[in-house]
């Protein structure tokens, strides 16, 4: 009955599905106060130099930001790939297609600013070569298949974080890119890396560096930016071409930096609703002084 719902809402014209998105933000902020704390907490840490009034005015984008992903990532289940092509340009190609041409697999990671669903699928749309997305599963079995199914609507293969390794010895000879959400908070008895992001002491996945070491993979960074509503820009840059260090974690700090200064060009575009710094080591940081 949901994924019912969920298809009659895709099937909606763009007009249409963006009015339902103003007023399910409207509701969020306003009435449900939706995580209310939360996104003030974090935007209040991560931009202590900014005003009382702009820190408002990013959380009303935000809310925006956040319901538009949603129900452009619904719009999947029936949009075409000329539809997402016409709504998200691609500046560079060439530059992730040079390494593959070449015989090179690589490692593309990115992040939860703007909208990662659509970043997947145009990806997947554009390169003729295969794409591994790591992601992990719900727990709700029916609800982990409708997304597995919607991210491999164009042709990108989701696979499981437990089953990343796996994955890439067996594929080891197909050229392929591999792409991870790398901004994602790990569990405490995971965490392998802390780094100052956003002004806070933060936790990290390190995938990037075990990956790229170990399987000599380049490291890309793959940024997306709202160009206006409904419509985005995605740009391939190279953080670390080969070699890549067996050892450190120079991937992630490359990332943590070159992550922060797109989150600054575009702070509402991130995902301020998720408790990234829930962690108890992790604290804010000013002037150069943990505190």
């Amino acid at each position: 009955m949901v994924q019912g719902l969920l298809r009659i809402i895709s099937k909606l014209p763009f007009p249409l599905l963006y009015g339902l998105s103003s007023f399910t933000a409207f509701v969020l902020q306003h009435i449900v106060r939706y995580r209310a704390k939360v996104i003030h907490e974090n935007l209040r840490n991560s931009f202590p130099e900014k005003s009382l009034a702009e820190i408002k005015k990013i959380t009303r984008d935000f809310y925006l930001n956040l319901t538009d992903v949603s129900f452009e990532s619904l719009k999947l289940i029936s949009m075409s790939s000329e539809q997402l092509e016409k709504r998200v340009r691609v500046t560079n190609i060439e530059l992730p297609l040079s390494t593959l041409n070449n015989g090179q697999s690589h490692l593309g990671l990115t992040s939860h600013l703007c909208n990662w669903e659509w970043l997947l699928q145009i990806c997947a749309i554009k390169s003729p070569y295969p794409i591994d997305a790591v992601y992990k599963p719900l727990h709700n079995e029916k609800m982990d298949k409708f997304i597995y199914n919607l991210r491999a609507r164009f042709g990108a293969h989701p696979v499981a974080m437990k089953d990343t390794l796996r994955e890439l010895i067996k594929n080891r000879k197909t050229v392929r890119s591999m792409a991870m959400v790398a901004d994602q908070t790990p569990p405490h008895s995971e965490i392998q890396h802390w780094s100052t992001f956003l002004n806070q002491y933060t936790a990290f996945y390190v995938g990037g560096d075990k990956i790229g070491g170990a399987m000599q993979m380049p490291v890309l960074f793959v940024g997306m930016k709202r160009v206006k509503r409904g419509y985005y820009e995605v740009t391939f840059e190279f953080l670390k071409n080969l070699p890549v260090a067996k050892e450190g974690h120079e991937v992630t700090e490359l990332f943590i930096k070159r992550l922060e200064a797109a989150i600054k060009e575009q702070p509402a575009n991130w995902l301020w609703s998720h408790k990234r710094w829930k962690h108890s080591q992790a604290k804010v940081v000013r002037k150069g002084t943990v505190v």
